[in-house]
């Protein structure tokens, strides 16, 4: 994209080197100007010299852009970065488990730390399967991403999607947090 200028940069803001994961910032003639009517979102993710924070994670490599995922969709435990959909892909290898089934997101826990919470669409109907289901899916998360977390089954179709069909992660965590996406006893 030789009409725009690329650069990834760290959590201060300094540019990072080829191959190194940072958020993704763009600067030319086509990137906006203003959100309209909000200066503070504004100030928040365009600088005063044009460069805005896309919002999305990923590193150059080769001339090419390379985008992993959103900023605010990482889940940071004990100030470790993983990816949701590393999470979700572990799961989704299970059987009778479907791709969008799973949503992985954090959620506020004790002391105000985050917990890695995984929500997945659940089929099965007794509580004893449920329960060994919950235990196949801690062991396999934790066997391919090393993560520990905790599990929450609910309805199928229940995992809120966006317009386009892809799974909403914030929407979910919303809904969740506010009790109207409903956790499965188990």
């Amino acid at each position: 994209m030789p009409e725009y200028d690329i650069e990834i940069r760290d959590e201060d803001g300094a540019v990072l080197n080829e191959r190194e994961i940072g958020r993704i910032y763009v600067r030319g003639a086509s990137v906006m100007t203003e959100y309209f009517g909000d200066p503070d979102t504004t100030a928040a993710v365009l600088s005063e010299s044009g460069w805005l924070d896309t919002g999305d994670m990923g590193y150059m490599g080769e001339g090419a852009l390379y985008v992993i995922g959103r900023a605010k969709d990482m889940i940071i435990i004990n100030g470790r970065n993983h990816w949701p959909q590393d999470i979700e892909w572990a799961v989704e290898q299970l059987a009778g488990v479907r791709s969008g089934d799973v949503a992985a997101l954090s959620l506020p826990g004790p002391d105000h730390l985050e917990i890695a919470t995984v929500l997945v669409q659940c089929r099965l109907r007794e509580s004893h399967e449920r329960q060994a289901f919950v235990e196949q899916i801690k062991k396999q998360i934790l066997s391919v991403t090393g993560v520990q977390c905790r599990i929450e089954l609910v309805q199928p179709r229940s995992l809120p999607r966006t317009s386009s069909g892809k799974l909403s992660r914030s929407k979910a965590r919303q809904q969740f947090l506010a009790g109207s996406l409903i956790a499965l006893a188990y």
